[in-house]
């Protein structure tokens, strides 16, 4: 496994799997298995509880980077709902295969996921909120997580507990990028989960594009100022949005969302590091289904876009 420290994972995953599992949904490749493991960034930290409707009039009235810190300020204090600070875990069989040794025969490899996108405010009033790759970034980091690739993207709707279909707003000039349609996009996506009687915390699709890691961002030189999306799954599987990645990182509309999977995963029983897998020419197609590996899994230290 070259520079891969591959341990067999006791204390994170052992001990969680030992608990019932509450439910387990399958796709066609891959399982989901609620084992509710908390996020370690967050134990033992006291619980912030600004509202959403709170913070979001402040987001009303400042400029994309300042809400771009707010953002992280907020959640790296604790303003998140609970069901996003513990991860579940979705299991699924490598398909991509090619001549790499490693890659001849199918691995069966474990992530640990937020079962929604990251959301402001508490339990009872909450908005995923949209924001740049920086600063997302800047969350995955600090909760040791990365963001997904559309490989993963994939995997994870394809375990949905349920699905949306999907509640575009009119682009009229610039609205789409208002706070306010953030809220607005928020409270369509509720009502549709109280329609469909589901709960905050299932994994349901057609909320929201991921803002992704793609070679097209990350390896190709003269990309480092953009942001990659994709997603928006239909309840057929289709995605409304292919790999787009020509807006700035500055750029930000209702329909972005963010979801963090632990750096930590397991390739057959044993512990790697996610970010060394996508960096690796040998290893990246266990998580990824592009035509090259990742120069680097993160966009930190990519330069802010200012207009």
């Amino acid at each position: 496994m070259g520079r891969l420290k591959l341990i067999f994972l006791c204390v994170l995953m052992g001990c969680a799997c030992a608990n019932a599992v509450e439910r387990v949904v399958y796709g066609e490749n891959s399982r989901l298995e609620r084992v509710d493991i908390p996020v370690p960034y967050f134990e033992g930290k006291p619980t912030a509880s600004i509202p959403g409707l709170e913070f979001m009039l402040k987001a009303d009235t400042v400029d994309f980077w300042t809400l771009e810190d707010m953002i992280v300020d907020a959640v790296l204090a604790g303003n998140m709902p609970g069901e996003l600070k513990q991860f579940q875990k979705i299991v699924f069989k490598t398909q991509v295969v090619d001549s790499v040794e490693i890659l001849r025969i199918p691995h069966t490899v474990e992530i640990l996921v937020l079962p929604d996108y990251v959301a402001v405010g508490n339990d009872d009033d909450f908005v995923r909120m949209p924001m740049g790759p920086l600063s997302a970034q800047r969350i995955a980091d600090t909760l040791n997580c990365i963001l997904p690739t559309t490989y993963l993207v994939d995997r994870i709707a394809e375990v949905s507990e349920g699905h949306l279909d999907i509640f575009p707003f009119r682009p009229l000039g610039n609205r789409n990028c208002n706070p306010i349609v953030f809220q607005d996009s928020n409270n369509a996506i509720n009502a549709l989960y109280k329609a469909k009687g589901y709960e905050f915390g299932q994994f349901v699709s057609g909320l929201k594009k991921d803002i992704v890691l793609t070679y097209k961002i990350l390896t190709l030189p003269g990309m480092e100022k953009n942001v990659a999306i994709y997603g928006w799954h239909h309840p057929d599987g289709r995605t409304q949005q292919p790999l787009h990645v020509k807006h700035g990182n500055f750029y930000a509309d209702y329909s972005h969302g963010v979801r963090l999977i632990y750096r930590t995963v397991i390739v057959d029983g044993k512990e790697c590091d996610a970010r060394e897998i996508l960096e690796s020419p040998a290893l990246y197609r266990l998580l990824s289904d592009e035509p090259m590996p990742l120069k680097k899994a993160t966009y930190a230290g990519n330069p802010k876009w200012i207009n």
